[in-house]
């Protein structure tokens, strides 16, 4: 004889299955609505007290904050202005300026992109900066060629596949310092680089012979170090001043 709960039972059943499916749909459109949409880097978590005002540009890579905290973008690099007895080298003023403009007196987010820390060796924070319509402050150095890539194995591989993925195309532009850089007879020379760094040298530079042969990366030409996600060592630096 046919059950006569039978049937009564399965739509039981099957209804709570159909309003626990609509609970966890719309758990994720909250969660959706809740991580607002970045326009320049992928997602990642705010650091504690991570709001401030930029009240100072070093250079064209790291930022002091009203509140005196010193802030290091993540995942990039700049070049130097004149420090230990060193020339300022090329493109470094208007990097600074360039970082200046875009965020000097402007309210900043702090998001973090590292695995295991906040800080540097230098006690300088590290952080992707957000400006308050969602756009990466590294990420903008980086698309206007007024800064370079500059990897590290503890940050997000996302955020860092972002960056290079701006930087070739700020290369393929020549936007900012590329189009005097790739101009320059250096450009043409050599590099060698150490895999297990992601920095690259002169191939003529002492430090090379350092270098484990399985780690060694041969490079034809500047361009092709930079392409590959490779930034400059400070040891036997090969950067041209101001001219």
């Amino acid at each position: 004889m046919r059950n006569p709960f039978a049937f009564s039972g399965s739509r039981r059943f099957f209804g709570a299955l159909f309003c626990f499916s609509l609970c966890l749909m719309a758990g994720g459109a909250l969660a959706a609505k809740a991580r607002p949409p970045s326009k320049d880097a992928p997602q990642a978590k705010a650091l504690s007290h991570d709001e401030g005002i930029v009240a100072y540009c070093f250079d064209g890579d790291s930022v002091k904050l009203t509140d005196r905290r010193v802030i290091r973008l993540a995942g990039i690099d700049a070049p130097e202005l004149p420090h230990d007895r060193r020339k300022v080298q090329y493109y470094a003023r208007e990097a600074r300026q360039e970082l200046a403009r875009l965020a000097q007196g402007k309210k900043v987010r702090l998001v973090a992109v590292g695995r295991r820390g906040e800080k540097d060796s230098n006690g300088r924070m590290v952080a992707d900066l957000r400006l308050e319509n969602g756009q990466s402050l590294n990420a903008l150095m980086i698309r206007r060629g007024a800064a370079f890539f500059y990897s590290h194995k503890d940050q997000n591989a996302d955020f860092q596949k972002h960056l290079l993925e701006l930087q070739r195309k700020a290369i393929a532009g020549r936007a900012g310092l590329w189009n005097r850089l790739f101009s320059l007879p250096l450009a043409l020379n050599n590099y060698i680089g150490n895999r297990a760094s992601s920095r690259f040298f002169p191939a003529d530079c002492p430090e090379v012979r350092h270098i484990k042969p399985r780690n060694r990366v041969h490079f034809g030409t500047l361009m092709d170090a930079f392409l590959a996600g490779y930034a400059p060592a400070r040891i036997c630096l090969f950067w041209p001043g101001v001219p």
